[in-house]
């Protein structure tokens, strides 16, 4: 309870190791990719503040984005679409870390964990502090619980404040697809970022009948990927066979013709909508997001050199790292501050320092086990060896029980933002498509993925009173859902039922296992 309780409380501690690990940082650290990283989120970060206003009419709340009718700052969204360039370098050091883990020892189960906890650390104390202060302050003050944007929807809340999870919900499926992926950039890497980009073309262009047109969003898993699989040409050295003269025709290219477009048609071009109207170009990913997409990433490998010989000046590499070492506490609290900022009727100039100041209160988890040293990040030879998929010591059960743990988080996330963190009730039933769910069952599917994520792996001893209680909180979901609703949705009942059987069945191969060592 300790420990938990001092994630929530500034740690100074926190702050003297980075500087420690920048002492130590290495002469071959790729410091482009931490800049690629670092600017994506803060783009975003700024745009929030740029773009989104809020207005209050006749007891009315509305809110805006500037990018929706003026051309200038549309164009503007253009050359600030990060999470492109967050996803670029999360490709790079996932493939750094699948060699790291997999080519030393064929630890599978140890690359998902890894890279799931990395980022999951700040996003469970953000999650658990907004829900508290969100459901105290509705109680005492008169909280508007929904929007109107400018096409006249209504934008929820904690939809609005709960954006973010949207960057953790993709940043699970690339995690969890990256041993396929990256099977893939090894047997044919050029064919396979090829059909990625010919089907999220094909996908956007395509006329969908209304009954299916939900097809659209395999686009959110495509598209994502085709950018996580740009970041493996970094990381092998393929990207650095092209020229400085293609970077340029790239970029004049991509961007000359979103111009182009701009002045002979009337399509929507804003790249930053926020999900606030129902015409959007990144949600799901269109073919405008990825020819900026493309720009951009190539606008900043032209300048790659240049960025990297200013992040050898130490005071601005010392600068750059104390924000990288809070980099993914600033995003997640970056809409939830500048919501209330309007609310509490504060300057918005305020906003960057409140904003510091949150991720100094809130920062300690991922600033604790933020890493500059050089056996984290170094240039994988492309010649290396491609390891064995998977080897012996139990690692297909581990394996296995890693990725269930990463499914059952990434869906928990998305019922997190369905459910509303409980504004109207932790047992409030939406649907999105075929998930249907509460925040009940969110808290409960992300508590059961970090414990099994976290004790079955590295704790044999728990291994099967984990496995059990996972089974048996799956049966409280089914019981809860059944007595609430008098109804279970048939994805609920078979994924739930084949979870209770596929953990059963681990706890009772593990403690066959343990019994045939004893003898």
């Amino acid at each position: 309870m300790i420990k938990i309780i001092k994630l929530f409380l500034p740690s100074f501690s926190s702050f003297r190791d980075i500087k420690v690990e920048i002492e130590n940082t290495s002469i071959s650290r790729e410091r482009f990719i931490d800049f690629l990283k670092v600017i994506g989120l803060m783009m975003i970060i700024f745009n929030t503040y740029y773009l989104i206003r809020f207005n209050n009419s006749f007891g009315e709340y509305l809110i805006f984005n500037l990018s929706f009718d003026d051309s200038i700052t549309t164009t503007y969204t253009w050359f600030t679409v990060g999470m492109t360039l967050f996803f670029f370098s999360v490709g790079f050091t996932n493939k750094i870390a699948w060699y790291a883990n997999v080519g030393r020892d064929g630890s599978q189960w140890k690359f998902l964990t890894d890279r799931v906890n990395a980022l999951l650390g700040p996003v469970i104390v953000w999650i658990s502090v907004v829900t508290i202060i969100l459901n105290v302050y509705t109680r005492i003050n008169n909280l508007p619980l929904f929007f109107t944007s400018q096409d006249d929807g209504v934008v929820p809340l904690t939809e609005f404040i709960m954006w973010p999870l949207w960057l953790v919900s993709i940043y699970l499926v690339v995690v969890i697809f990256s041993p396929i992926t990256l099977f893939l950039h090894k047997t044919n890497p050029y064919l396979t970022l090829s059909m990625f980009f010919i089907a999220t073309v094909a996908i956007d262009t395509f006329d969908f009948s209304l009954a299916f047109s939900y097809l659209r969003l395999i686009n959110y898993l495509i598209f994502w990927l085709a950018i996580h699989q740009l970041g493996y040409f970094f990381a092998d050295g393929k990207i650095f066979s092209y020229k400085l003269s293609f970077f340029l025709g790239l970029t004049l290219l991509t961007f000359g013709y979103l111009f182009y477009k701009l002045n002979t048609s009337n399509d929507f071009m804003s790249l930053s909508s926020y999900r606030l109207i129902a015409n959007s170009n990144e949600d799901p990913p269109t073919v405008y997001y990825l020819i900026a997409s493309i720009g951009l990433a190539s606008l900043l490998l032209l300048l790659r050199k240049p960025i990297e010989k200013l992040l050898e000046n130490r005071f601005i590499w010392i600068l750059f790292s104390y924000i990288h070492a809070n980099i993914f506490t600033l995003f997640l609290w970056h809409m939830f501050v500048l919501f209330y900022i309007y609310i509490l009727g504060l300057d918005y100039l305020l906003y960057f320092s409140i904003l510091l100041f949150f991720a100094l209160i809130f920062g300690d988890y991922e600033r604790s086990v933020f890493k500059l040293s050089s056996n984290l990040i170094q240039r994988v030879n492309p010649l290396q060896p491609w390891p064995s998929p998977l080897k012996a010591k139990l690692s297909y059960s581990n394996f296995s029980l890693a990725w269930i743990s990463s499914i059952l988080i990434l869906i928990g996330i998305f019922q997190v933002t369905l459910g509303g963190i409980g504004l109207s009730g932790f047992f409030t039933l939406r649907n999105l498509y075929f998930i249907s769910g509460n925040t009940f069952e969110a808290l409960v599917k992300i508590g059961t993925g970090l414990l099994l994520l976290n004790l079955t792996i590295r704790r044999v001893d728990l291994k099967n009173i984990v496995l059990i209680l996972s089974a048996g909180l799956q049966i409280v979901i089914l019981f809860s859902r059944n007595i609430l609703y008098n109804e279970i949705s048939h994805f609920e009942l078979y994924f739930s039922v084949s979870l209770i059987v596929f953990f059963l069945y681990i706890a009772f191969i593990n403690r066959n296992y343990k019994s045939k060592t004893l003898v």
